[in-house]
């Protein structure tokens, strides 16, 4: 399956004014970040694998989906995803579900994210993230993602 450039193309630069595009350079992402992963999993004759990110918090929430791949290696899954928040006010717990397979580790995962300080937690057993502020490990809400992108990846492991 080849590498799908798609979303990296539609990713728009800064312009300088933090209110258009991504804070990310493009060139960077891609020969710092994009092409050496590609090849990573390349090599290890894994293939890159569309997933869709959907809203569990009851809310009923469209996210904005850009990108959202994983890849699987044994029992090891490597997610990486592109999400915006709509402008909303609700107020639950922010959730995100739709993961390609079920958390058999017997602790949840920490992911890393560009956005607002967001702690991905994945319980074990489970398919869908919980969204804590890392400073208080309190749930986030929808209402202080509202507008949001997220842009996150992980690992985990299935069973």
């Amino acid at each position: 399956m080849p590498i799908d450039r798609g979303p990296w193309n539609a990713l728009i630069d800064d312009d300088g004014s933090n209110l258009v595009g991504t804070v990310w350079n493009k060139d960077k992402i891609k020969t710092v970040i994009l092409d050496p992963s590609d090849l990573a999993i390349a090599a290890l004759g894994a293939t890159i694998t569309p997933w869709i990110p959907s809203d569990f918090s009851g809310a009923g929430l469209s996210l904005g989906v850009t990108a959202a791949n994983y890849s699987r290696i044994g029992r090891l899954v490597f997610i990486w995803a592109h999400v915006t928040y709509p402008v909303q006010s609700a107020a639950q717990p922010a959730l995100i579900a739709g993961l390609p397979f079920v958390n058999s580790a017997q602790i949840g995962g920490l992911y890393q994210t560009y956005g607002p300080p967001t702690t991905f937690h994945l319980s074990s057993g489970f398919s869908y993230l919980t969204l804590l502020n890392p400073a208080t490990m309190a749930n986030h809400t929808n209402a202080t993602l509202s507008g949001s992108q997220l842009i996150f990846n992980g690992v985990y492991i299935a069973p």
